[in-house]
């Protein structure tokens, strides 16, 4: 097994069982490994921090796989790691079904660069880092065994995997091709995704606790609320805020594909379509619209993509984040209710809340946070790994 050995004092973090490891951080390595290839990380005292998988081309050379210097990186490891994750979502046996959700959540599930997702009877994965690549078809082969009858399609079409020095690859690796789009039970609301083509593995999985607490939040408004639901994708918000009683939602969104999906989503939840106004636009252009006519709403849902995908794009993204938050608080109704996200990464819950505190000032509107907001269960957070914490919302009154 190759060996990288860290610059001194540069252990502070794999001592906290962080599992990345910066290419600035190395003092040298051992017979150069493959890409994707099992090493052994050292300190420069020569002490044994964990195996990780060696990725020469990106800034994160090395993605620690385990802290246990004495555990093989062997398909029984991977199996251990797959029936934990599988486990501690729900019961394995109940798992299939109509459902959908996260079983596998990369770092903070102990794999790194894996993501697991669950579609009715389709799993579909990403392979994002040169190790989960390099062990791709032992993994696949232990879905297959651990869920016998699903059907293992892959979306390992993420912009990170480019960082990795991996080309783009998405397609079917076993069982049936999935229709153009699949039917499944979230809970409260049923959604039809597009495994292959949608956003993601093909929608929101994290959302999903989100939507319920919309729809009970405008529910809680008592009485005829009008709805603005930005960056609404496929409807999914669109869908909660109808189902908690909204008398209008005008539901903003570029992809003509995502809207008339949107539409056969809230006919498939029995909720009426003409309480709906679907917008071909775009959101900071139809914000502005809206403002510069007067118009007022009772509620805004802003669920915006991701504006900050690296730390050089923080400050652009906390301008585009100030924006749309802004211009939400000034079309509100005094009393009206702003769910508002930022699925960036690299922008903390604390910067967030700063930028609405900014947008507020600015707006000229008292804003109360009354619900903090934040990814679903089957996504967890790893204390050790505080990156795997990056939807954060929250749900405020606006006066």
């Amino acid at each position: 097994m190759s060996k990288v050995v860290l610059k001194k004092g540069r252990e502070e973090s794999l001592l906290r069982r962080h599992p990345w490891v910066f290419s600035g951080a190395i003092a040298g390595v051992e017979d150069e490994p493959v890409r994707g290839a099992t090493v052994e990380i050292r300190a420069n005292d020569g002490r044994i921090l964990g195996r990780a998988a060696w990725s020469p081309h990106s800034q994160i050379s090395a993605r620690v796989w385990s802290f246990d210097p004495g555990e093989q990186i062997d398909t029984e490891f991977f199996r251990r790691r797959l029936v934990r994750a599988f486990s501690a979502r729900r019961p394995a046996q109940d798992a299939w079904g109509n459902g959908c959700g996260r079983l596998v959540y990369a770092e903070a599930d102990g794999l790194p660069g894996i993501v697991v997702d669950r579609y009715a009877g389709f799993v579909v994965c990403q392979f994002l880092s040169a190790g989960a690549e390099f062990w791709r078809e032992t993994i696949c082969g232990l879905i297959a065994e651990l869920a016998p009858g699903v059907s293992i399609y892959e979306r390992s079409d993420a912009d990170s995997r480019e960082k990795e020095g991996l080309e783009p690859r998405s397609g079917l690796i076993m069982g049936d091709e999935p229709p153009e789009l699949v039917e499944v039970d979230d809970g409260r609301f049923r959604f039809l995704v597009d495994i292959a083509n949608g956003h993601k593995t093909g929608f929101y999985l994290d959302q999903r606790e989100n939507r319920m607490a919309a729809a009970g939040l405008i529910e809680s408004l008592r009485g005829s609320c009008d709805v603005l639901d930005c960056f609404s994708y496929t409807g999914s918000f669109t869908v909660a805020a109808l189902a908690g009683g909204a008398s209008w939602v005008t539901a903003v969104e570029s992809s003509p594909h995502a809207i008339e999906t949107a539409r056969r989503n809230t006919a498939l939840n029995g909720l009426d379509l003409s309480r709906v106004q679907f917008e071909e636009e775009n959101v900071f252009v139809y914000l502005r619209r809206c403002r510069d006519e007067g118009r007022t709403f009772g509620a805004v849902i802003l669920d915006p993509p991701k504006f900050a995908g690296s730390r050089g794009m923080v400050e652009a993204a906390s301008r585009g984040y100030k924006d749309i938050n802004l211009l939400a608080m000034k079309l509100l109704s005094p009393g009206g209710l702003l769910v508002t996200f930022s699925c960036s990464q690299h922008i903390g819950a604390d910067m967030f809340e700063r930028i609405l505190a900014f947008a507020a000032m600015d707006a000229g509107r008292d804003v109360q946070i009354v619900r903090h907001l934040r990814q679903a269960g089957d996504h967890p957070v790893a204390l050790n790994f505080p990156e795997s914490a990056y939807l954060k919302g929250a749900a405020c009154r606006v006066w």
